[in-house]
């Protein structure tokens, strides 16, 4: 009977020992992981491409595909609404937010959220030809045309990981890039 007691009193030690090890490290751990995962997917500079990818579709006016892939790419938490015109191929995205209440602390942040988004779009949407991507305060018209002509390759070539980091995500940390491609999309928006 002794013994028995014992293994009791044991084995509801490890009981209790292994829940405040889940409790106490397990679960808060898994948490400012999950947290963190949240932070990385607002910035288009560490977004997980494999968290989109999903998304890839034949058609634009697949309206919850291109909704969904535009809540989960950074700015999409802010408030965003969207209209299509499947006649040109074509979509808005309006976001809430002026582009200077993003910019705070960085001041190409919203050019970077566009530049990456625009890509992210043309990459999976096969047939989307054209994005306005509209802030309180401004607005931005791409195309595919013009972004392929940025980088130089169809937009579908840059969704290996790979070339996504590198001809991507890497080139975002650079100002006078990012200030380029803000010039370049400018200077066709105004012709």
């Amino acid at each position: 009977m002794k013994i028995r007691n014992n293994i009791i009193i044991a084995t509801a030690a490890i009981g209790i020992l292994l829940t405040i090890l889940v409790q106490g490290y397990v679960i808060p751990a898994n948490n400012q992981k999950k947290l963190q995962f949240a932070i990385n997917q607002q910035n288009p500079e560490t977004h997980d491409l494999k968290s989109i990818i999903k998304y890839k579709n034949k058609y634009m006016g697949n309206m919850s595909n291109l909704s969904n892939l535009f809540y989960n790419l950074p700015l999409g938490n802010g408030g965003v609404t969207f209209q299509l015109f499947p006649d040109r191929l074509a979509a808005d995205i309006n976001y809430k937010e002026s582009e200077n209440s993003i910019n705070r602390e960085d001041n190409y942040r919203s050019l970077r959220t566009v530049i990456y988004n625009s890509t992210a779009a043309f990459a999976l949407i096969d047939n989307l030809q054209e994005l306005k991507m509209k802030f309180a305060d401004s607005s931005y018209i791409i195309t595919r045309k013009d972004l392929e002509k940025w980088y130089g390759t169809k937009a579908q070539r840059l969704l290996d990981e790979n070339v996504w980091k590198s001809a991507v995500q890497s080139r975002l940390k650079d100002d006078n890039y990012i200030k380029s491609f803000s010039d370049v999309i400018l200077l066709l928006n105004s012709k």
